[in-house]
């Protein structure tokens, strides 16, 4: 189990797996008792399965689907014995793959995940991270704009936290709201500026939520010196995405 397991899984870090190896991995997966594969174990494979399939094809293949729902019929007998952060994968899981545009969200494994999540937290609130140097001069400068800010926005039962929201109301409630995401150096591949698998699915189901998603690079950030230089610049980001200064709205963000 731990081979296969981790083979996918670094595959779905990096972002990339060969067609053939993609499939002979599914073929061997199938003919495994995935009830002797561990809780990470689970939790990996069905979160690389979603972000391989979301970076080839943005649909799950026949065979990726059968066997997306193995893994997750095996994890939902076990849900109490899955660690946070595997709860946290599974979350993502079942935003990835729920019907867009479904009435029903939290049916079936989604509504096991969401109580086992709760469930783990007890009366506690879910503690936020801590905020990085970056997070909090891109904040300033957008409250300098007059702009209403909510940082480090819990969604999704602590699944993500969102760095920035910005818009009136519930900021958990993505109608017409912006999620800034200030991206450090851990967001993008080592020595490149393509941003990691993780990223690129957060931005992804984020917008699914109905955020228009803002990224702030640390390099475009770092670019520029001067306060008016960094607001200039947060202002074209915003308007990028439909945000509307005067009116303090923002437009349906495009259908990807």
């Amino acid at each position: 189990p731990l081979e296969v397991s981790d083979e996918i899984w670094r595959c779905a870090v990096v972002g990339q797996c060969a067609d053939d190896m993609f499939t002979v991995i599914e073929e061997e997966l199938l003919t495994r008792d995935l009830g002797s594969f561990n809780t990470q174990h689970l939790a990996n494979m069905a979160w690389a399965f979603v972000v391989l399939e979301h970076s080839r094809f943005h649909k799950m293949s026949q065979s990726g689907v059968k066997l997306l729902q193995r893994v997750l019929d095996v994890a939902s007998r076990r849900i109490d014995e899955f660690a946070l952060e595997e709860l946290r994968q599974l979350g993502q899981v079942t935003l990835a793959t729920r019907d867009r545009g479904s009435e029903e969200r939290e049916s079936g494994f989604a509504l096991l995940v969401k109580d086992a999540l709760r469930k783990h937290h007890g009366d506690q609130e879910i503690a936020c991270p801590t905020s990085s140097q970056l997070h909090l001069q891109v904040a300033s400068s957008l409250e300098s704009l007059g702009l209403p800010v909510h940082n480090e926005v819990k969604v999704f039962e602590g699944v993500y936290h969102i760095d920035i929201v910005l818009g009136a109301g519930d900021p958990e409630d993505g109608s017409n709201k912006v999620a800034v995401e200030v991206d450090g150096p851990t967001h993008f591949v080592q020595n490149t500026r393509q941003p990691t698998p993780h990223t690129s699915l957060k931005r992804w189901l984020l917008s699914r939520e109905g955020y228009a998603v803002v990224s702030v690079p640390f390099f475009e950030w770092q670019s520029y010196q001067l306060a008016e230089e960094h607001k200039s610049y947060l202002v074209g980001k915003l308007r990028e995405v439909g945000w509307d200064m005067r009116a303090m709205a923002v437009t349906a963000p495009t259908e990807q």
